[in-house]
Formats: structure tokens, sequence, C-alpha cells
């Protein structure tokens, strides 16, 4: 199936869960070029420090949620928070069924670890993902991959890998409580 489809596809699941979900708006052509590739890091740097890998690998959630308003402007473009699962060849890393989704928004979350993958994606279907290479080369204990983003349209990743998204936007994060709101006082 291709991504757009997947993508139309995680908006119905949402509202079959009752979910807020933003409208996704597709566009043809590609928004990733060099210039991009060049500007990106120094964005990234800019906007949230000089992150360590602590602060990258395993942070997804709230490393995605935080590059989204920034990228968005860089891009003029209405980005997409994407929660959902990767395929990396013949394992499936993140996998999360819209059954454990229905049981999660009925219970809440009781464990720090939860299987969840969250990245960006692009109105031409290209994505973003800032986290998963550096947390990869953690959990395998490589350097490789270590700083890395994984960028290109979804539909022609390399060497198998695969998003597939379950949900779009945050609010399945606020319902289960595993994203926090700030209020000033």
């Amino acid at each position: 199936m291709a991504y757009q489809d997947e993508l139309m596809e995680a908006i119905a699941r949402a509202k079959r869960l009752g979910l807020q979900t933003p409208e996704f708006q597709p566009k043809e052509g590609r928004l990733l070029n060099q210039k991009v590739h060049q500007d990106i890091p120094y964005i990234v740097r800019d906007a949230l420090g000089d992150a360590s890998v602590e602060q990258v690998a395993s942070q997804c959630l709230s490393y995605h949620m935080k590059l989204l308003p920034i990228l968005s402007d860089y891009f003029n473009e209405e980005i997409t928070y994407t929660i959902g699962h990767v395929f990396m060849g013949d394992s499936t890393l993140f996998m999360q069924t819209e059954e454990q989704m229905i049981a999660l928004i009925k219970s809440g979350i009781n464990t720090p670890k939860l299987q969840i993958h969250a990245w960006l994606t692009l109105p031409t279907c290209e994505i973003m993902d800032f986290t998963l290479p550096t947390t990869y080369a953690v959990v395998n204990k490589t350097k490789e991959g270590l700083g890395s983003v994984l960028t290109g349209h979804a539909d022609h990743l390399l060497n198998g890998l695969r998003y597939h998204p379950m949900l779009l936007g945050e609010d399945y994060l606020r319902r289960i409580g595993a994203l926090l709101e700030f209020y000033a006082i």
C-alpha cells in the first residue's frame, strides 16, 4: 500500500478511536533537496542546542514534537506529526496494534517504556526521522547511525525500510498520558 493511502487509513483509524486528527493535504513533488539537507543540522542545533546521544535516543515523541513548528516554518508547509511503526527488513520496530491503542486509551500508560515511534511527514509524503538512526545505534551498540537523520520519500526508502503510520497528530499521546501540557501561571 502506498504511504499516502496509509496516511488516509491513519486518519480513519483516529476517527474510529474518537481522536482528533489533523487533515493531511498531499502535494506533488519533493521538498527535500540538497539545500534542505545542508540547512537542517543548523536549524535543529539553533532550535534545540547540541543534543547529546541520550537526548536523542528513544526520545522520538518529544524530539519530533519540538521540531514540528520549527520545520513547518522553515518549509512554509504544514508538516504532520506521525505515530506508527517501522519495518526494517524482517523486523518490525515499535509495533502497536489498533487493539493495543484502544486498551491504552482506556487505561493510560502504566510503564515508562512504550512501544511507539513518531516522525514527521511532509505534505509530499517525504519523511524526516531525527531519532531512529541514533536509537538504533545505541540499542545495537554501534557508532553507525549516531546523529544521523533519516529522510526521503516514504515509498522509496532503501534497504527494506518502510514506515507505517498508525495515527496523525498528538491527541493519542495526550489521551494515554504520554504527553504532558504545561500552562503558564
